[in-house]
């Protein structure tokens, strides 16, 4: 019995432990193998253009990321977007399907862009389960490889644009489906991003 004890004991601290480690951290997508227009949804208004292709030369997950070189008139648009239910069907590359996330061990959003101290603005978006876009504001006012962390309670929901489709609660139902990035700064720009995941972080 005495053994017993000490052994129900040890699983009780093993237990206890293994309750206590926090969520291991989702990659999403590191831009591996090929991108093109097979593989990224992508698209600019009248009169901007957008070239996207993997750079080997700089990278932080894997062999290559996401690079765009772009020119983007002042009032046009643009768009890169990775995940399901997008008009490019070869975008669906994450490495983890979006209904096998356990949403509610995570609250935040993680991608490394590599600075170039341009002073360009840059939206990130994520389109939720029910097809409504959120938005987060990215500066590029640093220099090298900078991980982005992005809380979902930071996220709000667009205001200029959402699909006709969407439901429009402005509630983040998950599981989030697709990111997008989307340069703002009119005239030429380079951006390269990889690492796309969803964390844990503190509060």
């Amino acid at each position: 019995m005495k053994k017993l004890g000490i052994l129900l004991a040890g699983l009780g601290v093993f237990v206890f432990i293994g309750c206590s480690v926090p969520p291991l951290d989702v990659l999403l997508d590191s831009f591996e193998g090929a991108i093109n227009a097979e593989t990224v949804d992508y698209g600019t208004g009248q009169g901007s253009s957008l070239k996207v292709s993997a750079d080997k030369s700089l990278k932080i997950c894997g062999e290559q990321s996401i690079r765009l070189e772009y020119f983007l008139k002042p009032s046009s648009y643009m768009w890169t977007a990775r995940g399901y239910n997008l008009d490019v069907k070869g975008a669906a590359k994450w490495l983890v399907k979006p209904e096998e996330i356990k949403w509610k061990k995570y609250n935040a959003v993680s991608m490394f862009m590599y600075g170039r101290n341009t002073g360009a603005v840059i939206a990130f978006d994520v389109k939720d389960a029910g097809g409504e876009y959120w938005r987060v504001i990215i500066d590029d006012d640093f220099q090298y490889w900078k991980e982005m962390v992005f809380p979902f309670s930071h996220f709000f929901p667009r205001r200029d644009w959402q699909p006709e489709t969407a439901q429009r609660n402005e509630v983040m139902d998950f599981p989030l489906m697709s990111f997008q990035i989307e340069p703002h700064m009119p005239g030429n720009g380079v951006c390269n991003f990889d690492c796309v995941k969803i964390i844990k972080v503190k509060k």
